[in-house]
């Protein structure tokens, strides 16, 4: 007679059972959204008891900073990629391209990693790291751009403008708030909004006497 299959509760060995754990939790994230996922429904769809999850997670709010923490670190990878080649604004451009495809390619984990979910108390050291390295790449795309320092003041200040204008963009797109958001390519935004910023600074800049 033939052997009855393994039942996923059974097939788990418990050294992989929290990426295991992280990925469900990522596939739930996208299908129900950050509200209804819980330890119980993620323990559910890996076929393990909450028990089991509790091992590797001690709450919920482990649970999505530790999600949180990894999209911020494939950010960052993303952003060292795209700024990697290139010079001047096509770096601007490329960073600007990959952080707004990451988002459109991961909406609802996008919306959690910079969502309310998170506060300073509640702020676990992994999910703080990664955020950093995010920002960190961002600034050593600006750094480069600007031929300047990664510590000096202008790099600073225009981080975090560059900063701002790509999640702000990024914010209205995948929420629809642009007109043609679900028609138009990533390219589409953000070349004609690098052209606006670019027709704004020659409009704002001083004439030569």
């Amino acid at each position: 007679m033939a052997k009855p299959a393994k039942r996923s509760r059974d097939a788990y060995h418990v050294g992989n059972l929290a990426p295991q754990l992280l990925a469900a939790a990522r596939t739930l994230l996208e299908e129900v959204g950050p509200t209804k996922l819980s330890l119980r429904a993620v323990s559910e769809r890996v076929g393990v008891s909450a028990t089991a999850a509790y091992h590797h997670f001690q709450n919920r709010n482990e649970l999505i900073s530790h999600l949180a923490a990894q999209g911020f670190a494939e950010l960052a990878a993303a952003l060292q990629r795209a700024y990697s080649s290139g010079s001047g604004l096509d770096k601007v451009r490329g960073g600007s391209l990959a952080y707004l495809h990451f988002a459109r390619s991961n909406p609802a984990l996008y919306q959690l990693m910079f969502g309310p979910e998170f506060t300073d108390e509640t702020l676990i050291p992994a999910l703080q790291r990664e955020r950093l390295a995010a920002f960190g790449e961002l600034k050593r795309m600006v750094a480069e751009t600007l031929g300047q320092a990664l510590d000096s003041s202008d790099v600073r200040k225009a981080s975090v403008a560059a900063w701002s204008y790509i999640h702000g963009l990024t914010s209205l797109v995948i929420h629809g708030l642009l007109p043609g958001a679900a028609g138009n390519s990533d390219e589409h935004f953000v070349d004609r909004t690098l052209e606006g910023f670019a027709a704004l600074a020659i409009s704002c800049s001083p004439p030569i006497k």
